[in-house]
């Protein structure tokens, strides 16, 4: 179910980092994108897993299946009231009963889905989970990171890291001061994965900086040497003073700024668009525009569903990390509804056999979708040719040349 779902949200899915190691593990992952999370997560893993949610997700009906297919174990959190010493330890207990099978659990120690630039606190329950577990087990970290976290057909990419290292404090089993070391080492590993960081500022210039020398289209941008760039970026921006971090910010929101009035991405200014290069990709772009002009008719009747879950969803919400989760969810709703009522009124205009179109569409637009986003990317890359000889395209490449000159390890 994950990965047919993933498949239709995410137009690419991407692992990173190590295997997990074999037998039983507790996953850890960060928490950026609501109940996308799980579902990213699931369809990357190379196993199932159980996964600990808070027991509030139980009382939303359309929810119920999902956590069934997902093997998921309610845990109760002190923030949503109710929550008693023995309800967490039954908890515990249920997750220590899927690890004596053989079997593997994930959670988000942060606890709580959120929007913040870097991680929320860690709850110790994890490390609770680990050092009472009677069976032995591997601690792995795991980092999402998305290229729009809001948006449809966009990317993710789950980054795997080393297991955390823990048997020097197994043998003190839950107290305090080994819950309190072993969080520490579950948030130290878990940072390096992710986009997170303490300094908001530098973590959004390190971003913009990054995103601006993309090498490849936004919408499919490796998103793991993103992340490294991102990292790299923030621990050298931590070195500069204010006049620089200042003048840097000027820059980028210039660079941004032209971007956006000539509609290109950074990937196409100063791009050669040499002969060769078009010749092999016209007749591709030729046939994959008439495929979009056959498909444009059958996605009009559900623009509207579309837009409305997106309107709808700005305002349930203003929390970033909901937005998804909420079309999502909308979306699974919606969209078989709205083609069985012009299932209904086409039969009843047209017959029984007009009944059937409006699923059909529904299931060759889902088909189509590649092709429809290969064909926004064939007209970006006319308005980029159109646009090569722009007065400001040397200038921008003095800018991007100064930036890779600032951060030489961007070269690598």
């Amino acid at each position: 179910m994950a990965r047919a779902l993933g498949r239709i949200w995410f137009r690419t899915r991407r692992r990173e980092g190590p295997s997990l190691p074999p037998g039983p593990c507790l996953i850890l992952l960060n928490h950026p994108n609501g109940l996308l999370d799980p579902l990213a997560a699931a369809a990357l893993l190379d196993r199932r897993a159980g996964w600990l949610a808070k027991a509030t997700l139980w009382k939303i009906a359309p929810l119920r299946p999902f956590l069934s297919a997902f093997h998921a174990i309610p845990v109760t959190r002190p923030k949503d009231g109710g929550a008693t010493p023995e309800s967490i330890q039954q908890s515990f207990r249920k997750v220590h009963e899927v690890l004596a099978r053989g079997r593997s659990v994930a959670m988000f120690p942060e606890g709580v889905s959120h929007s913040e630039p870097d991680l929320a606190p860690l709850k110790t329950g994890a490390a609770r989970i680990v050092l009472s577990s009677p069976t032995p087990l591997s601690l792995v970290p795991a980092g999402l990171v998305y290229g729009d976290r809001a948006s449809f057909r966009h990317s993710v990419l789950l980054r795997l890291g080393s297991p955390i290292p823990f048997a020097d404090l197994a043998g003190q089993g839950a107290e305090p001061a080994a819950v309190t070391a072993l969080t520490a080492r579950i948030r130290a590993g878990l940072q390096p994965l992710t986009l997170h960081d303490a300094d908001a500022r530098r973590l959004a210039l390190a971003q913009d900086v990054a995103w601006l020398l993309a090498e490849s289209p936004g919408s499919r941008v490796d998103l793991d040497r993103l992340r490294s760039r991102v990292r790299a970026l923030v621990a050298h921006l931590a070195s500069l003073d204010e006049g620089g971090l200042a003048d840097l910010e000027h820059r980028v929101r210039a660079a941004q700024a032209w971007l956006r009035a000539k509609g290109l991405r950074p990937d196409q200014v100063g791009h050669p668009y040499a002969g060769s290069e078009v010749r092999r990709w016209l007749p591709g772009a030729l046939m994959r525009l008439s495929a979009a002009t056959l498909l444009l008719p059958l996605c009009l009747p559900f623009w509207p569903p579309y837009r409305l879950i997106g309107w709808l969803a700005g305002r349930f919400t203003d929390e970033g990390d909901q937005v998804a989760t909420l079309k999502l969810l909308g979306g699974i709703l919606v969209h078989p509804i709205w083609a069985a009522l012009l299932s209904v009124l086409a039969g009843l205009r047209w017959g029984g056999a007009a009944a059937c179109l409006p699923p059909a569409a529904l299931a060759l637009v889902g088909l189509g979708l590649p092709t429809l986003e290969r064909a926004a990317e064939d007209l970006q890359a006319i308005r980029g040719f159109l646009r090569r000889g722009d007065p400001a395209v040397p200038e921008l490449l003095e800018a991007r040349r100064q930036l890779l000159a600032s951060f030489p390890e961007l070269e690598a």
